[in-house]
């Protein structure tokens, strides 16, 4: 199922904990969440939707988020 992306958002944190705080926190706000703990997880949730904002932990498993940007600016068409 697509997310609405009129008001939606990708959350990429690997803390399982400030993910879920966060998550909660914007749907609360009436936002849809997507949410993915790692690079690989944000880039195959970035195939399906296309959120109105990324919010990235800089720091994650096996990459980061600067990588993660550097992918979504060469994959803009998506």
């Amino acid at each position: 199922m697509k997310a609405d992306s009129s008001r939606c958002i990708l959350l990429v944190e690997d803390d399982a904990l400030a993910r879920t705080v966060a998550e909660e926190s914007l749907r609360d706000a009436g936002y849809t969440v997507v949410a993915a703990a790692d690079v690989p997880t944000a880039q195959a949730a970035l195939r399906r939707v296309q959120p109105d904002l990324i919010l990235c932990d800089v720091r994650l498993p096996g990459s980061d988020g600067r990588e993660l940007l550097r992918w979504v600016r060469s994959h803009a068409g998506l």
